[in-house]
């Protein structure tokens, strides 16, 4: 997104710090948001500490020392996750706990000293995700107390709104769009020119960009999280209703669907062997469907080929006239156009539904892809190129909008295994530095992190992965 088109040089410049650690790094030009940006460079969050209730209780603590090891690691910028809603009175004026901010304070301090970048964020605001009109004057008085606290701080001091917005936003994100307007006003009183990071709804997920309406504010970077696929990055998370099962793994060249398809196929196996699916209907009208959320237009029809004869009714909208076929198998293609199946404007869901009343044996596609005039979309991918598909949407959107990206979390959970752990890692890592969005790793020390606090050492995989 911060191409050179837009201004901004390549990440392969600037991205590690100085080395002294009472050194600020040069202020970026005035008003120069794309700098800003590429001056986050590859940070990390401090997470399970101060977004915790209460400090320790997610059992991690900060420590001096942290900052020190971030900043030896190589890493110019560290997250703060906070949840000032557990330190700030449920009733006006909305008083922060002195003794907090503090803390807060200490932390800022720390970083600053090293010459490192610190993010302040508002974390785990649990209540305005689900209300957000009755927390609304609460949320923005939080505000306008943190941002008239830093308004002195450097440059190296950025501000986050609101981490993943979810809930009542999933459901209506212009709730969102007119709160952080009010949010932002609150703190271009006292911080008329900090660079503010702001995200859309769905956690901060990607796919959500479009909604994202921003005020007319060229301080502003736009975050996004990115976790996919959640059934690897997940796999064995307590905090996951239900959690996915572990023992997931993860290469690179493993068959998948297209970033942001989903599988929500019923009475039906859908596995896939090397690059090609396989299905298996196990009852009658069982049904392999494919569902995003954002969805795809400009296509005009669907081409599959089958390695055995199956009886179809294929549906390109829910709830609609279904289109029947047999394939011929043996790799013959069967193509469909999308005014035979329903005639979407934007195709968001694609069914094959099993067209008898019993099962079928398995058979494989493998092929799936839409086609429009010059141009096609395969519906079946790997998962390197899952992983460039969902970044290429994010850059798109930052392109035609003429703002600044920031991945401010990815990671991979504890559970999986360590060798897979890195190859996503990596994977993500490139992809991202790719198209020069700055990055937060998840996490420093707890259940994704980076560093053994046990051992007091780097797990060196990861960090190697991230800072090659």
């Amino acid at each position: 997104m911060r191409l050179l088109a837009l201004g901004v040089v390549s990440l392969t410049l600037g991205w590690t710090g100085c080395d002294s650690a009472q050194v600020q790094p040069p202020a970026p030009p005035a008003g120069d948001i794309f700098q800003l940006n590429r001056a986050l460079g590859r940070g990390v969050n401090f997470g399970n500490a101060l977004e915790a209730p209460k400090e320790g209780e997610w059992g991690l603590t900060l420590e001096e020392g942290f900052f020190d090891l971030v900043k030896q690691g190589g890493f110019k910028t560290i997250r703060l996750p906070i949840s000032w809603t557990h330190h700030a009175s449920k009733a006006a004026p909305y008083t922060i706990n002195p003794a907090f901010f503090e803390r807060v304070d200490w932390a800022i301090a720390q970083a600053t000293r090293r010459g490192l970048n610190l993010i302040v964020n508002v974390h785990h605001y649990d209540e305005l995700n689900a209300n957000p009109q009755a927390e609304e004057a609460r949320y923005l008085t939080i505000w306008k107390q943190i941002a008239e606290r830093y308004q002195n701080q450097p440059h190296s001091v950025y501000f986050e709104l609101l981490n993943e917005p979810h809930g009542r936003f999933n459901d209506n994100p212009e709730l969102w769009n007119d709160l952080l307007a009010k949010a932002l006003r609150v703190v271009r009183e006292s911080n008329p020119s900090r660079a503010v990071i702001v995200g859309p709804v769905g956690w901060n997920a990607l796919w959500r960009l479009p909604e994202l309406r921003l005020p007319a504010d060229r301080h502003l970077i736009v975050t996004v999280h990115y976790y996919e696929p959640f059934a690897f990055t997940h796999q064995g998370a307590e905090w996951v209703s239900p959690s996915p099962p572990t023992g997931v793994t993860w290469t690179p060249t493993q068959g998948t669907f297209a970033a942001g398809w989903q599988d929500w196929s019923w009475d039906s196996q859908i596995g896939f062997v090397g690059q090609a699916l396989e299905v298996t209907y196990q009852k009658g009208w069982a049904g392999f469907y494919l569902h995003s959320d954002f969805g795809a237009d400009g296509y005009d029809s669907l081409a599959f080929k089958t390695g055995a004869p199956v009886s179809l009714q294929v549906s390109c909208r829910r709830d609609t006239p279904a289109k029947a076929v047999t394939t011929a198998g043996d790799g013959a293609e069967t193509r469909v156009r999308l005014t035979e199946c329903g005639n979407p404007s934007k195709l968001t869901d694609l069914i094959l539904q099993n067209n008898t009343p019993n099962a079928q044996p398995t058979f494989r596609l493998e092929e799936l892809e839409l086609r429009g005039p010059g141009h096609a979309l395969s519906l079946l991918s790997n998962q390197q190129n899952a992983i460039a598909q969902a970044l290429e949407f994010a850059q798109r959107w930052a392109l035609q909008n003429q703002r600044p990206i920031f991945v401010g979390e990815f990671g991979a959970y504890e559970k999986g295994d360590l060798d897979s752990r890195v190859r996503w890692t990596r994977a993500v890592r490139s992809e991202i530095e790719k198209r020069e969005f700055s990055w937060a790793y998840w996490e420093f020390g707890a259940g994704f992190g980076l560093y053994d606090r046990a051992a007091h050492q780097w797990r060196e995989p990861l960090l190697k992965a991230l800072l090659p």
